[in-house]
């Protein structure tokens, strides 16, 4: 009896996702389906025209005497697997902030909170995230294929399977990713220290497994760990579908409410404030004393501290984040090619990302100036306390990336090894000066908003898009001096991090006058 039952729900199911759909469809502005069919002949074109022949003149770029031996490196697979695992870890954790199964917070209220079961009406958002993973690990694929093809390395049917194995990989990835909203907070935290953990277990095999197997170079076993991966990805994706009906309202209600926020923030140009819609709240250590005695560094020191323990997720993945930033840069800085170059902007964007997370309290102090001084300083005087514990702390994991990368490194030069241990370390004033800085930066003036009319069109966006990501030139610029600072030696990595963090502070005095102004 029960199986008519099922039936006639489904069916009723069905019918009101038509009728929904169909006002939807009705709206003003909605798309046909020729405006569908029209946008998908779009995407195809552009891939056949401009995607393929861009991938295949950076893949033929990268063909380079500097860059062919890191992907022939027997460790090579090793590698790509314990970097997917890596990467599925930070996908459990974004999980918790920005999901794959998401809607808008109206429809999130309507129908994900109504009878329709949740799967109805959230399987296609999350086959629509499903594309960021997939795409993303096979665009990595099809370079690395590319480049060991242009050099006679490895066949096109490898390169293929490599491609087909990461296609599988960015499904399961995007089944992390999912877990990682499912999952409530201990048993997701469990999951992303053990997918990392794993990898690097796997990482130290003799043999390469996961997707590593199926590198270029594997030969005969490329085949069935390309085809293992690809339906391993399709059943744990058929089997998060089901998974989305215990997907909670409480937390799809709030990530959307969240994400929208976020996304109209930046819409406006406000990628900081964007960015701090997503900044975790303080979920322990209420009890734990703020105020204390003794020297007033040190009890600036302790409320830093304090806010760190408040928010322990994210300051571990802060503090993760930033020794392998500093262990990219720090190889970055051994290496040469365009290798080298994106593993040091990797790493210095990296390591001011990091410092987000212990930077609170600088943020804190700009927001009390123009207001009584309660605690007896100014604000600048606040900001300067709460930089010396994140500086200091910042230099230590900064000090351990760039050791990591100099114990693991054989037949390099005892100067080179210090100069992958200096930069990263030298870094953390700098890019504490800098969230200063960002942290004191008004709204746009206007004047940047002023249209610029050119044969080409309006080039107002160009200002527009510098004033507002000014924080991310200014940490490349002072990353690229301290790396070109370290090849005349560590005297002069000294005296450019003087330089820089003068330089920022006469910019921040600036900023300072002009919000209290």
């Amino acid at each position: 009896m029960s199986a008519p039952a099922d039936h006639s729900d489904l069916h009723r199911e069905q019918a009101s996702m038509g009728a929904i759909r169909e006002i939807w469809a009705s709206r003003r502005g909605a798309r046909t389906r020729a405006d569908v069919a029209y946008l998908v002949y779009l995407v195809v074109l552009s891939i056949a025209i401009l995607v393929v022949p861009v991938l295949r003149a950076i893949g033929a770029g990268m063909a380079r005497p500097d860059v062919v031996p890191v992907l022939l490196a027997g460790t090579a697979p090793q590698v790509v697997t314990a970097v997917a695992l890596v990467a599925a870890g930070a996908l459990v954790l974004t999980g918790a902030t920005r999901g794959p199964a998401l809607l808008a917070p109206f429809f999130t209220a309507t129908l994900a909170a109504g009878p329709l079961r949740r799967r109805a009406v959230l399987w296609r958002p999350f086959a629509r995230a499903l594309l960021v993973p997939v795409l993303g690990l096979v665009t990595a694929a099809v370079l690395i294929g590319t480049t060991l093809v242009t050099v006679d390395r490895a066949g096109l049917a490898g390169a293929g399977w490599f491609a087909l194995a990461a296609a599988g990989s960015g499904l399961l990835l995007g089944a992390a990713w999912l877990l990682g909203e499912l999952l409530p907070g201990t048993w997701r935290r469990l999951l992303a220290i053990a997918l990392p953990l794993l990898g690097l277990a796997l990482a130290a095999l003799p043999v390469p497994v996961g997707p590593g197997a199926a590198y270029p170079l594997a030969g005969a076993r490329a085949m069935p760990w390309a085809i293992g991966l690809t339906l391993a990805g399709i059943i744990a994706v058929a089997a998060c579908i089901p998974l989305l009906d215990r997907l909670r309202g409480e937390v799809l209600l709030e990530q959307a409410v969240r994400w929208e926020a976020a996304t109209t923030t930046a819409t406006t140009g406000d990628l900081t404030g964007a960015a701090g819609a997503f900044r975790a709240r303080a979920s322990t250590g209420r009890r734990l004393p703020v105020i204390g005695g003794g020297p007033l560094p040190l009890v600036y020191a302790r409320r830093d501290a304090i806010a760190w323990l408040r928010t322990p997720e994210r300051t571990v993945i802060g503090l993760i984040g930033a020794i392998g930033a500093a262990a990219a840069l720090g190889w970055g800085v051994l290496a040469t090619g365009p290798l080298a170059w994106m593993a040091m902007a990797t790493g210095i964007l990296g390591l001011w990302m990091a410092s987000s997370a212990l930077t609170d309290g600088i943020r804190h102090a700009v927001h009390t100036l123009g207001a009584p001084p309660l605690l007896g300083q100014t604000a600048a005087a606040q900001a300067l306390l709460h930089s010396l514990a994140p500086m200091l702390l910042l230099a230590v994991v900064g000090g351990l990336g760039g050791a990591a990368v100099a114990l693991g490194t054989t037949g390099a030069e005892q100067v080179g090894l210090l100069r992958a241990v200096l930069v990263p370390v030298a870094l953390a004033p700098v890019l504490v000066a800098l969230r200063v800085h960002a942290a004191a930066k008004g709204p746009m003036p206007l004047k940047l908003a002023t249209p610029i009319p050119t044969a080409q069109g309006d080039l107002s966006v160009i200002p527009m898009l510098t004033w507002q990501s000014d924080a991310i030139l200014l940490v490349l610029l002072a990353g690229g001096v301290l790396v070109l600072a370290s090849w005349l030696g560590p005297l002069w990595i000294a005296g450019a991090v003087a330089l820089l963090v003068l330089g920022i502070v006469w910019l921040t005095r600036s900023r300072f006058r002009d919000l209290r102004d």
